[in-house]
């Protein structure tokens, strides 16, 4: 089955890069370096472990430089350590680079720890580090994290699904939208149209989807963690689509049920269309 790209994106989801460093030149130094390698990234910065959990919490990180001490006035904080576990217990395949201004004996069973417990990616002292160091850790950890990406084999349509019995939730949803093609083909257009969205917080458990309301459509509101935002994910059959489209242009709500902002993707292929919208007005906190 071909699929086809019918709509540019507006926001493109990038890399997404977090700094966790409580010295304001060191956080300069690491956002001069992701700069230096391209501009598609959003950069989120934590001089403090409240912080980096609520960051992480809503966003899906490709690499993060996470200083190991987060007071610089208290050598004993390790409040970085909690940060590592904190990505590691989301799941994500984020490059950590660990950055410590430390010396003494403390320093290699940190680094040791890091390495094996949390599966950093590399590890670069303050005292010894030159911006180019940081430019190849960077380019580095992120090609480690798309490789990793890439082979994961969980798509959106695991996602969209929760805790519905697959091959139910295959069957009800191909025949609401009159999907003309096999099941392959589905997951295929379904990860075309949304996996660069992933991960996802639903905001509600079980079916996570309003399947066949209207007919022929299906639609659902997730917290995107790719992006940081809130979506919509909207897709059937092609002539129900195009008139829920119609309407959203007259009435600026899509099926009467989401105040959508700016469109960020559509597709069609086999007899369906799909969009993805952006959601304002909502925060984290509402999903999940």
């Amino acid at each position: 089955m071909m699929t086809q790209d019918i709509g540019g994106a507006m926001a493109k989801p990038g890399d997404n890069v977090l700094i966790v460093e409580d010295e304001e030149e060191w956080s300069e130094a690491y956002k001069r370096a992701v700069a230096a390698i391209g501009k598609n990234h959003m950069i989120k910065v934590a001089k403090d472990f409240t912080t980096a959990e609520r960051l992480i919490e809503s966003a899906k990180f490709a690499v993060a430089f996470v200083d190991v001490g987060l007071d610089v006035s208290d050598d004993r904080n390790v409040d970085g350590l909690s940060v590592m576990e904190m990505i590691r217990a989301t799941d994500d395949e984020t490059s950590i680079i660990v950055v410590t201004g430390r010396s003494g004996q403390d320093v290699l069973p940190i680094t040791r720890d890091a390495i094996k417990k949390y599966r950093a990616y590399d590890t670069v002292g303050k005292r010894s580090v030159e911006p180019a160091d940081i430019r190849r850790l960077f380019e580095g950890g992120l090609e480690e994290y798309r490789k990793a990406v890439a082979a994961d084999r969980k798509g959106a349509p695991q996602a969209l699904r929760g805790d519905s019995e697959p091959l139910r939730w295959d069957d009800q949803v191909m025949r609401s939208i009159k999907f003309k093609a096999n099941a392959s083909d589905f997951y295929g257009f379904l990860d075309r149209l949304f996996r660069s969205y992933l991960p996802i917080v639903a905001s509600r458990e079980g079916e996570r989807l309003e399947i066949d309301s209207p007919p022929g459509l299906v639609s659902g509101a997730f917290w995107s963690r790719a992006i940081a935002a809130a979506v919509v994910i909207c897709f059937g059959e092609a002539a129900q689509f195009d008139e829920a489209m119609e309407k959203l242009h007259e009435t600026a709500r899509l099926l009467d049920r989401y105040d959508v902002g700016d469109q960020l993707k559509e597709m069609k292929g086999s007899g369906v269309k799909g969009a993805v919208f952006l959601l304002p007005g909502h925060r984290r906190e509402d999903f999940g």
